[in-house]
């Protein structure tokens, strides 16, 4: 009974994971100087800044920055690098179709060796099971957060990291969750060639 718990525990993560599957690009300008950026701020447009999400964003890439040797310049100070987030989701629809029936129509009277209505011959209506299409539609929504550094002396982009996650959470936990795990995962190798 006890490995019947265990298979089924391990069978419900091994389903869950394709809901919070999640891809990171990240690239960057070669040549870059990386290593004398020592301080950045945030640029936030107007719409960005109603989003819900802009808090979370924030706070994770503050973290990470930090981890990485950068401070939030102060008020009115030159920074050397800006950061930008973009959010976008696209509604997507899921379809699974599936057949059930043995695909043949039955014997019948046909065209066999006896002639044309005489005996056992070709396929024809009868008593075989026909097939019947059923298709599942499942809206989920994907989501795309790109997080970018400005160079703010060479003006312009220098690190771009991308998230792309399958299925958004419907939750506020779950979107938290899915926001720290992509920048977490977008600033692993920040600075690049590290």
């Amino acid at each position: 009974m006890k490995n019947l718990r265990i298979l089924a525990f391990f069978c419900a993560i091994f389903l869950a994971a394709p809901v919070f599957a999640q891809s990171i690009k990240v690239n960057w300008k070669q040549g870059a100087s990386f290593s004398g950026y020592k301080t950045y701020a945030w640029k936030i447009t107007p719409q960005e800044a109603k989003s819900i999400y802009v808090s979370w964003v924030q706070a994770d890439v503050n973290a990470q920055l930090a981890a990485k040797g950068l401070a939030l310049a102060a008020a009115g100070a030159k920074p050397d690098l800006y950061v930008a987030y973009h959010l976008t989701t696209q509604e997507m629809i899921d379809a699974t179709t599936t057949t059930d029936g043995d695909g043949f129509g039955g014997w019948g009277w046909g065209g066999g060796p006896w002639g044309a209505w005489g005996g056992w011959g070709g396929w024809g209506i009868g008593a075989g099971f026909p097939d019947e299409a059923v298709t599942t539609e499942s809206p989920r929504t994907l989501g795309i957060m790109t997080v970018d550094l400005y160079d703010v002396n060479q003006k312009q982009l220098v690190w771009r990291g991308q998230a792309t996650v399958d299925s958004v959470s419907n939750s506020q936990s779950g979107d938290e969750k899915q926001v720290k795990n992509s920048v977490v995962k977008m600033f692993k190798k920040y600075p690049p060639g590290k």
